[in-house]
């Protein structure tokens, strides 16, 4: 994992620099159109990771039952039984052997019980064998409907606050989407198959394009419309790696545990609470802008939306990278259930209680001396971003926890309600621009996570109760 790791480091620092170059290129007056395009741009590329997620999440599965299963499930994946696991409440571990219908539909078979020394958590459902598709087409599915709602709303980009420069921007941001989706899928592929230095290259190719583009564009002096250009150039590093890497098409080839049926349901489901991740994480400059009101300064919006961008990065953007490890790290602790929350739980809040001391210190003197003193808040607001950032973060792990342990609706109510609780915030507190994004954003992840938490106890209380009640 260190590949990883440095990776998203990488991608971390070059977000950075690229926000510094498009302010001193564009000037706190325009710059601000720039920022909404990037925040939509991965505001949809939010909703195309809800692909990655469950293709990490079905893949992993797949290769966790196959493993389980040895040589009985890959003669089971080629067409003639289902063998999965499940366990009981008294902890043992059951191998179900069972026909297949068309959608894995099961039918009841005869179980083999095996010994288990470690209590476990239950669960409900019996999983089936791998079935093998070609994921790339998933991502092509996804990205064309992402393309699509990008070309039909066009008109609205004006009302947002974007800067539309006619169809080019359309254009740009329709194809970047439908790259970004592809490439979501052979992240998904190669995150299932932990083919983590593989995917590290691709992180960090992906941040290269990037911050070589902005660094261009900023030299050449071109307008607005080149860096955005520059905030989709990345989504193309798919191609070469499909193109060069056998390992790639070989992770695109990877079994899935459930057939086409309730992999697409799964993945509309992660890709809806995927566009609830992109309202609160990569989003929220959009929301920012839409709510504000007519005597909100221009100038002090620009500096917000900028600071709620620096302050986000440096947890959300590894985070962010990092989203299919921690799946699988959770799809490999399922029998723990809410204790597994623990240790990431514990890590996000300790590098935010630092990073918001830190911040009220020193954030506001080192932006104005790198954007200028018009992006300068009071430190209170830089440390209030922060803190704001560990409760995204958390609402983002306790979102992963439920997806692997495939609570599917309740990660899509949770970042709803977040949603929902930021929105009504900025809606109604009188108060300045700055102070209310700062407080629409500590109080709405939190509430999520909670929603979160509770989904999944819920959802290990019934479980334990169907093991139970099949026990007897």
């Amino acid at each position: 994992m260190r590949s990883m790791t440095l990776a998203t480091l990488f991608a971390a620092l070059s977000g950075f620099v690229i926000l510094p170059i498009a302010g001193r290129a564009l000037g706190a007056e325009n710059v601000d159109g720039f920022q909404a395009f990037w925040a939509l741009f991965f505001a949809l590329g939010g909703v195309a990771n809800g692909l990655m997620q469950e293709t990490t999440r079905a893949v992993r599965s797949a290769t966790t039952v196959t493993g389980a299963t040895g040589a009985a499930g890959a003669a089971g994946a080629a067409g003639a039984t289902d063998r999965g696991i499940a366990q009981s409440a008294n902890g043992a571990t059951a191998i179900h052997e069972i026909a297949v219908g068309p959608e894995s539909g099961l039918a009841a078979g005869r179980a083999i019980a095996a010994p288990s020394s470690t209590p476990t958590y239950p669960l409900a459902r019996t999983y089936p064998l791998p079935r093998t598709r070609n994921l790339l087409w998933s991502g092509l599915a996804v990205g064309l409907a992402l393309a699509t709602l990008v070309a039909l709303s066009g008109p609205a980009w004006h009302s947002l606050g974007l800067d539309p420069h006619g169809g080019a921007a359309v254009a740009i941001l329709a194809a970047g989407i439908c790259s970004f989706s592809l490439q979501a899928a052979v992240a998904g592929a190669l995150s299932g198959t932990q083919r983590w230095n593989i995917y590290a290259v691709l992180l960090t190719i992906d941040a290269g394009l990037r911050l070589l583009a902005a660094l261009a564009a900023w030299a050449l002096g071109v307008p607005h419309l080149a860096f955005e250009i520059t905030t989709v150039v990345g989504a193309l590093t798919w191609i070469g790696m499909v193109a060069a890497l056998p390992a790639v098409r070989e992770a695109l080839r990877s079994p899935i545990d459930v057939g086409p049926g309730k992999f697409w349901t799964s993945t509309i489901q992660a890709m809806a609470a995927g566009a609830g991740t992109s309202v609160m994480v990569t989003g929220f400059p959009l929301l920012v802008t839409a709510t504000a009101g007519a005597g909100d300064d221009r100038v002090l919006m620009g500096a917000t939306i900028n600071a709620i961008l620096l302050t986000r990065a440096p947890l959300l953007v590894p985070l962010t990278s990092f989203q299919s490890a921690i799946i699988v790290w959770f799809v490999e602790r399922r029998e723990q259930g809410l204790r597994a929350l623990g240790i990431p739980f514990s890590a996000v809040i300790g590098v935010g209680v630092v990073g918001a001391a830190a911040a009220w210190i020193v954030a506001d003197p080192i932006v104005r001396l790198i954007y200028g003193d018009e992006f300068g808040l009071p430190g209170a607001v830089f440390a209030g971003l922060t803190a704001a950032s560990v409760g995204t973060a958390a609402l983002m792990i306790s979102g992963n926890a439920a997806l692997a342990f495939e609570r599917h609706a309740v990660f899509n109510i949770g970042w709803w309600v977040a949603v929902a609780a930021s929105v009504g915030l900025l809606l109604v507190l009188p108060l300045e621009l700055d102070t209310r994004a700062t407080l629409a954003l500590l109080a709405g992840p939190i509430v999520g996570a909670v929603v979160h938490c509770l989904g999944i106890a819920a959802g290990a209380r019934t479980a334990r109760r169907e093991a139970a009640a099949g026990a007897h």
